[in-house]
């Protein structure tokens, strides 16, 4: 089970990676204004968690054949006989919340900066 919770959250961490990386471009390039930067990030943050959000309520309707994870496991000959392929999928849903809950604490932190920048300005 240890495996399966490793192997899933880095599945989502890859993509969440990979969205990261994005939305830390598009904030450099908008280094110049610091408040149009946060707020920009804060935007993308909370976009990024509100996808999150949905691949999580979708998890349970999936193929569990389709998923990273089950590729990642030999296509089921890494896991124990008779393991219900619904739990696979309730693991996913499980690490998806948890990384879009961590992308909302991003977002709200950027929001909070921003707040404090136009403060700032006055």
């Amino acid at each position: 089970m240890d495996r399966i919770d490793h192997l899933a959250d880095s599945v989502v961490r890859r993509g969440c990676g990979f969205a990261l990386l994005a939305v830390f471009t598009v904030m450099w390039g908008l280094s110049y204004d610091l408040l149009l930067c946060l707020k920009t990030g804060a935007i993308l943050m909370a976009l990024h968690g509100s996808t999150l959000g949905v691949f999580a309520y979708r998890a349970p309707r999936l193929n569990h054949r389709s998923t990273e994870l089950w590729a990642l496991l030999g296509k089921g000959e890494d896991l124990p006989p008779h393991y219900p392929p619904a739990q696979l999928l309730e693991v996913m849903r499980k690490t998806y919340i948890r990384y879009a809950e961590l992308s909302g604490k991003l977002a709200l932190g950027m929001c909070a900066g921003a707040a404090i920048v136009w403060l700032a300005r006055g």
